[in-house]
């Protein structure tokens, strides 16, 4: 029943960043996330800041949301100065200045993007959402609190709907295909490795503004549709690296790798790493997805003396590797992606020892406030506030909290850059923004930057995570050190 549960709540979630702001959290949308007045702005123009805003440091460790220099050629430049809502723990980003993107033609620049309306939909593996209990008004609490407290975006509704892509390749581009028929905006990715590869692609050839989560730098070069506001599979694949050399170097470490085109680019990012270094894994094992039995893969682990194991596998298929090792009686330490569902599901068995984990999201753990939460606590507040009003049976400190949370900050880092785009934003205009887009727009979040490399990969920054006896009894994961750069 795990696996059901597990896989319900981990593909939801959609693509973007983290979000919004270090000002104390206001009790509802009546107040501006950021924590005061609403700001406008338009590309070509800075942004207006509400009077009295200020700066200042929010104790979250890693740079702040400074932005300035030189953006790329053709892309405008970014400008120190509040980001909308006047008062914000740090200088973020303000409106591009420069000349407007051309990338879509006239007729198809205004799609999705009404004086009433902003219409997107999102790709997700909605299959086993039934069986998890969660439904996309789950995830879209944020966008009923920008409508109802605040009439919207400029006075433009925001609507999000949601297309299953099963969690699979080719059912992406069809569940894509089902969104654009929509009219949208842009069109949102979900989780996926495997998924968002076709569906770049396909939005290329569609003409389709593409914001994504987490896939390969491979194959993304030349896409003019397809934006990431987070981390490559690649520089994930370095980050595992850059966690082990820290705590386990000397530690012998395997690794059990997903057989998938669109997964090797990390494994090989990892070994990389380690080749710079002067190691090598010790074990190399690679498996399909859902393979359910690991026996053998366990004993070779054990067997080549591993210590250390890093599952680059989903947390399902991680999940079921751990379960089936502990009844073989091995416990090395382990790397992997850190999810609730993941250390609630293994109980106990997930501090014994502690699992460690690399994200391209900030970890949360309900009602938990304190450590390494309290430099978000305004973000952590204002998610369970909102979901308190809107959504009040959702179990935020169930198996999919963490989930819930990493799509609202998404959304809330979205809200942010829309209101930036101003009252005329368009698809072109919002290109601008993005490729002109320095700055944290949250406190939960990492620098986004998308005026250094392609203009189409924003962000470099990872967490590294560990679990913990979280409140209520529950083993959950916290951050040990966030927003962690290329060494």
């Amino acid at each position: 029943m795990y696996r059901t549960r597990l896989l319900a709540g981990l593909l939801v979630a959609s693509g973007l960043a983290a979000a919004c702001s270090s000002a104390p959290a206001p009790v509802s949308l009546t107040q501006d996330p950021a924590g005061g007045p609403l700001a406008t702005a338009s590309p070509g123009q800075p942004a207006t800041p509400a009077p009295g805003s200020t700066a200042g440091p929010s104790g979250q460790p890693g740079p702040r949301g400074t932005a300035g220099g030189p953006a790329a050629p053709g892309r405008g430049t970014t400008t120190t100065g509040p980001a909308p809502g006047g008062s914000h723990g740090g200088a973020g980003p303000v409106a591009p200045v420069g000349p407007v993107a051309q990338l879509f033609t006239p007729a198809e620049d205004r799609i999705g993007i009404t004086p009433t309306s902003i219409t997107m939909c999102a790709h997700a593996a909605l299959t086993y959402g039934a069986a998890f209990n969660t439904t996309a008004d789950d995830f879209n609490v944020f966008w009923t609190a920008v409508n109802t407290e605040k009439g919207g975006v400029f006075g433009r509704k925001v609507t999000v709907t949601y297309e299953n892509d099963n969690y699979d390749p080719n059912t992406a581009v069809e569940a894509a295909t089902a969104c654009k028929a929509k009219n949208i905006f842009m069109l949102l990715g979900g989780i996926g490795f495997d998924q968002i590869p076709n569906v770049r692609n396909w939005a290329e050839r569609n003409h389709v503004l593409y914001l994504h989560h987490t896939a390969t730098v491979k194959g993304s070069k030349g896409l003019k549709y397809s934006f990431t506001e987070l981390p490559t599979v690649e520089r994930m694949g370095e980050g595992f690296a850059q966690l082990y050399l820290s705590k386990y170097r000397g530690k012998e470490v395997g690794i059990v790798e997903r057989d998938s085109t669109n997964w090797k680019p990390g494994a090989d990012a990892f070994r990389d790493a380690l080749a710079r270094a002067g190691l090598s894994v010790v074990k190399d094992n690679k498996v399909a997805d859902k393979k359910h039995n690991y026996t053998q893969d366990i004993l070779d682990m054990k067997n080549a003396g591993a210590e250390v194991v890093f599952l680059w596998e989903n947390a399902l298929n991680s999940t079921e590797f751990i379960v089936q090792a502990k009844r073989q009686a091995y416990s090395p330490q382990y790397l992997m992606f850190p999810f609730n569902l993941t250390s609630q599901t293994l109980a106990d068995d997930a501090m014994s020892p502690p699992l460690d984990g690399v994200a391209m999201f900030p970890a949360y753990s309900n009602g938990d406030y304190s450590g390494s939460f309290a430099s978000y606590a305004d973000d952590v507040r204002l998610f369970e506030q909102q979901y308190a009003k809107y959504r009040p049976n959702a179990d935020l400190a169930g198996f999919g909290g963490d989930l819930l949370f990493l799509n609202w900050t998404a959304q809330k880092a979205l809200y942010a850059q829309l209101l930036l785009c101003g009252k005329d934003c368009t698809r072109n205009k919002f290109v601008t923004l993005l490729q002109s887009y320095k700055g944290r727009p949250t406190s939960s979040a990492c620098l986004i930057d998308f005026t250094t490399g392609d203009g189409h990969h924003g962000a470099e920054r990872l967490n590294f995570m560990q679990t913990y006896a979280a409140p209520g009894g529950k083993v959950n994961w916290r951050n040990t050190r966030a927003c962690v750069g290329r060494p």
